[in-house]
C-alpha cells in the first residue's frame, strides 16, 4: 500500500488541528476555544493528579474523574480522544468505535456532539497505522501523556509554537523532554501527524529500531553505529534509509510494508503471521455471533508453564491463585482486591493481579468460552464455563475454582507474529478476527499426528539467538569445541551458562537432537562409581556391576560413529575430578579419541577395554564465584579450552530482548543501569571479590510463559533472587548489602 499523501484525509485534519488548537487554542469540533491552559489545568487537576486504580473500564474511571470538571474541559478531553484516534487504522480501532468513544466523552460536558461529518466521518475511517493492541491496553499512559504535554505546550509563547511546528527536529526534542518514560506510542503518532515528509507511519520505537538495523546490514554499514536509545537519531536513521531506497529507484511512496522492502526487515511475513487470510471485522463478527453469541470468550493461563493443565482438564475446572486473598465472594469492589493484593503482597500497583481476580469471581459467566494458551504461541484447548464462581478450601492451592466442560484439548502452535498476552486472564471478546484464526488453528477435529519431519538444519542465526553474543564469539566457542573437542564455560552466576551450553551441543551435532544430549551435574559426593562403572546394591541385598552414565553415553555414540553426541558437565570444578574421571582422564584429549587409546576398566579389566569416541563432545560449565575453583584439576585445565562469559547488559540484544518481551523501555533501562552500576563496584572490590562474582544478564530474561514484567516482577528478583547472592558475597558486611540492595530497589 503506498505511504499516505499530502492530501490524505487524516493528514488534511492533523494540518487543520495544529492551526486551529495548537497555533490558536481553538477547537476541532466547533468554534470555541477549548485547547486552552485553563481548560489544560482542569484536567491536569482532576485526571493526571487523580488517577483512579480502581473498579470499572477506561471511560468508567474517566467518567468519575472529570464529574468535577467545567463542560468545556470534557469537550477538550473528547478532541484529544480525536487526535489520538485519527492515526489509527480499523485493525486497531473500528471507526464507530472512535465516534461512539469521543461522543460519549463529549456528551459529559452536557451538550450533544456537533454535526462534522468530515472531522467525524473520513477523517477518523482509515487511520495510517496501526499502535497495536498496548495501546489501547495503556491508553490511560498515554492521555496521561497527552494532558502532561498540553501542559507543557500552553506555558509556551505563540512565537515559540511557531518555531516548533516549522522545525520537525525541534519538535521531536521537545515531546522527548515530555516523555519521561520514553515508552509513549503517542510521541511516535503525534510527529508523523504533524512532520510526515520527516517520521514513519509506525507507532512504536521496536519497529523503527528493527528497520533500521536491517536495512543498515543490507547497505553494507554497521548497525551498531546507530544509538538505538537515542529516538530522534533513529528517526534520521529511518529518514536517510528511505532517501537512500528513494534514490536507488523505489517510489517516492513507498511503505515500508510493501514488497520487497517488508522481506528485508521482517523475513518470512508471510509465513503464518500474514494478515492477509484473517477475514474482515465485519465477517469476523457474524462468526462470533454465530458460534458464541452474546457469550464472552475469555483467554486463560493455568499456571506459569500451564503447569495445572492436566489437573483441571481431568477435574473439568478451571482455577487461579491469589489464595491469601480468601473468598473473593468477600470484595464487592475490584479496588477492594486491588488494595488488599497492595498490602499482602507488597506490589505498588498489581493492576493485573487484581482485574484477574476480579474478572474471574464477578464478570465470568456460565455459559463463557475459555480458551487455555501456554505463554504466548500455544493453545491446549477450550471448553464452557458451566458454575458461578466458588473458592474451594479444599484445595492445597489455587482454590479460587469454576467448573468447565472442556470441549477440545491438543497442542496448537502459532507464529510469534500472532502472539497473545501472558496474562492470567485476558477477555478476548473484543479480538473477534484473532478468536477467528484460533478456533480455525483447532479446528472441528483433533489434529492427526503428523509424520515425522526430517532433522532441520540448525542455523547459526538460530543458534545465536538470545544468546547476547557476537557472532565471531559464538564461532570463535565452536572453533574451539571443534579443535580441542572439550571446553568449559567459566563465568559469574547468571551469565547463561547451560543455555550456551544447549545452543553449542545442538549446533556441533547439526540439529536439534536431544536424544544425543546428555546432561549430569557433579557434586562432591560425586565418584568414579557413578560415572564410569561401579558396583551398586541389589534388591536381593546383593551387588552387581553397573556401567554409570558416562560409560553408557560413550557406548552409545561408539555404536553410531556417523552421529555426534555432546555430553555436558554442570559445576564440573565440584567434584573430585581425578577421581570422577580416573584412567579416562588421558582418554578425553583431542588426539586420544578411538578404540587404538583403549584401556581396560578398574572393575571389569577382562571385558573389552574402554575408549572414548571421537564424535562425542565434552561441554563443561563453571561458576567463577564458587569459592572452590583453586581446587580445579591443572590436567583437566590442560585438556579443556576454557571460555569466559560475561554479563550482557550493555549489549544492545540484552535490551532488544527485553523490549520484544513487552518490557517497558523505562524498566529495561532501570536493570541495565542499575546492574551495570552493580556490577562495576562488584569488579572494583579485588579484596573480596572481582570480575568473577558479577551478577549475570539472565536473572532478568523472561520465558515465554512469565507474567507482569513490571516493576513487581524486577523488585522480586531483587528480593529473592539477587539479595540473597550478595548477602553470601558480602556475608561479614551486612550493611553494604543493605546499601546495594536500596541502590538496586530506589
Amino acid at each position: 500500500m503506498p505511504r499516505p499523501s499530502h492530501d490524505h484525509p487524516v493528514l488534511h485534519e492533523a494540518r487543520r488541528w495544529r492551526d486551529r488548537c495548537l497555533l490558536n487554542e481553538g477547537s476541532v469540533l466547533t468554534e470555541k476555544s477549548l485547547w486552552t491552559s485553563e481548560n489544560v489545568s482542569y484536567l491536569v487537576r482532576h485526571y493526571a493528579e487523580n488517577l483512579d486504580y480502581g473498579e470499572g473500564g477506561f471511560f468508567q474511571k474517566l467518567e468519575r474523574q472529570l464529574a468535577g470538571a467545567p463542560a468545556s474541559a470534557k469537550q477538550l478531553a473528547a478532541e484529544m480522544f480525536w487526535v489520538m484516534y485519527l492515526f489509527c487504522s480499523p485493525g486497531s480501532m473500528q471507526p464507530g468505535t472512535k465516534r461512539r468513544q469521543i461522543r460519549q466523552v463529549w456528551e459529559w460536558s452536557g451538550e450533544a456532539l456537533p454535526d462534522a461529518p468530515f472531522e467525524l466521518g473520513e477523517a477518523l475511517q482509515d487511520g495510517v497505522g496501526n499502535p497495536g493492541t498496548a495501546f489501547n491496553t495503556h491508553r490511560w499512559r498515554e492521555f496521561l501523556f497527552f494532558i502532561l504535554a498540553m501542559k507543557a505546550w500552553t506555558a509556551l509563547s505563540k512565537p515559540q509554537r511557531e518555531a516548533l511546528l516549522t522545525d520537525p527536529w525541534n519538535l521531536a526534542e521537545w515531546l522527548k523532554e515530555q516523555d519521561e518514560t520514553r515508552t509513549r506510542q503517542l510521541r511516535h503518532m503525534l510527529l508523523f501527524l504533524l512532520f510526515p515528509d520527516h517520521f514513519e507511519a509506525f507507532a512504536s520505537a521496536s519497529q523503527k529500531n528493527i528497520i533500521v538495523r536491517a536495512f543498515s546490514k543490507t547497505f553494507g554499514e554497521d548497525p551498531n553505529l546507530v544509538d538505538y536509545k537515542d529516538r530522534i537519531a533513529v528517526d534520521r536513521k529511518l529518514l536517510i534509509v528511505r532517501e537512500r531506497l528513494q534514490a536507488e529507484g523505489a517510489a517516492e511512496d513507498f511503505d515500508f510494508h510493501d514488497e520487497p522492502y517488508l522481506q528485508v526487515w521482517r523475513p518470512n511475513s508471510g509465513e503464518n503471521g500474514n494478515d492477509d487470510d484473517r477475514p474482515s471485522r465485519e465477517e469476523a463478527e457474524q462468526w462470533y455471533q454465530e458460534k458464541f453469541g452474546e457469550a464472552r470468550v475469555w483467554a486463560f493461563a493455568p499456571g506459569a508453564g500451564a503447569r495445572y493443565w492436566d489437573e483441571f482438564r481431568g477435574k473439568g475446572i478451571i482455577a487461579i491463585g491469589w489464595d491469601d486473598l480468601g473468598d473473593l465472594h468477600e470484595f464487592d469492589s475490584r479496588a477492594g482486591i486491588h488494595e488488599r493484593i497492595r498490602a499482602i503482597l507488597d506490589k505498588p500497583n498489581p493492576h493485573n493481579d487484581s482485574l484477574a481476580c476480579y474478572q474471574f469471581a464477578h464478570e465470568m459467566q456460565p455459559g463463557d468460552h475459555v480458551l487455555v494458551k501456554q505463554g504466548r504461541t500455544l493453545l491446549l484447548g477450550y471448553g464452557v464455563i458451566e458454575s458461578d464462581y466458588e473458592f474451594d478450601e479444599s484445595r492445597p492451592e489455587f482454590r479460587h475454582t469454576r467448573r468447565v466442560r472442556w470441549e477440545k484439548a491438543g497442542r496448537w502452535r502459532f507464529s510469534k507474529e500472532r502472539a497473545i498476552t501472558t496474562k492470567t486472564l485476558t477477555d478476548f471478546s473484543s479480538d473477534k478476527q484473532w478468536l477467528h484464526f484460533a478456533f480455525e488453528l483447532m479446528g472441528d477435529s483433533p489434529p492427526p499426528p503428523p509424520p515425522p519431519p526430517p532433522p532441520p538444519v540448525y542455523p547459526l542465526k538460530e543458534a545465536r539467538k538470545d544468546l547476547f553474543l557476537a557472532k565471531a564469539e559464538f564461532e570463535h566457542i565452536i572453533d574451539a569445541l571443534e579443535r580441542k573437542k572439550n571446553v568449559v564455560l567459566e563465568g559469574p552466576p547468571g551469565v547463561g551458562k547451560t543455555f550456551i551450553a544447549k545452543r553449542l551441543a545442538y549446533s556441533v551435532i547439526g540439529y536439534k537432537a536431544p536424544e544425543r544430549v546428555r546432561m549430569i551435574q557433579f557434586h562432591q559426593s560425586y565418584a568414579y562409581e557413578d560415572f564410569i562403572q561401579g558396583y551398586r546394591p541389589t534388591d536381593d541385598g546383593g551387588f552387581e556391576l553397573r556401567d554409570g552414565m558416562f560409560h553408557t553415553f560413550c557406548r552409545e555414540a561408539a555404536a553410531n560413529p556417523d552421529d555426534r553426541y555432546v555430553f555436558i558437565i554442570d559445576e564440573v570444578n565440584r567434584g573430585n575430578l581425578s577421581k570422577i574421571f580416573g584412567e579416562l582422564m588421558m582418554l578425553i584429549e583431542a588426539d586420544k579419541r578411538g578404540v587404538e587409546y583403549a584401556v581396560p576398566l578398574t572393575y571389569s579389566p577382562e571385558d573389552e577395554p574402554f575408549h572414548v569416541p571421537p564424535n562425542l563432545y565434552l561441554i563443561g560449565m563453571m561458576n567463577t564465584a564458587d569459592r572452590s575453583l583453586a581446587m580445579v584439576d591443572y590436567a583437566l585445565r590442560r585438556r579443556f579450552a576454557f571460555i569466559r562469559l560475561h554479563p550482557a547488559f550493555a549489549t544492545d540484544q540484552f535490551s532488544d530482548f527485553l523490549n520484544a518481551a513487552e518490557v517497558e523501555e523505562d524498566l529495561v533501562n532501570k536493570i541495565v543501569d542499575r546492574l551495570s552500576a552493580l556490577n562495576e563496584r562488584i569488579r572494583a572490590d579485588r579484596k573480596n571479590l572481582g570480575p568473577g562474582f558479577e551478577i549475570g544478564h539472565s536473572f532478568f530474561c523472561p520465558g515465554d510463559d512469565d507474567e507482569g514484567l513490571d516493576d513487581s516482577w524486577y523488585e522480586a528478583i531483587v528480593q529473592r533472587e539477587i539479595e540473597p547472592l550478595l548477602r553470601e558475597y558480602w556475608f561479614d558486611r551486612p550493611e553494604h548489602v543493605d546499601k546495594q540492595i536500596k541502590a538496586l530497589l530506589a
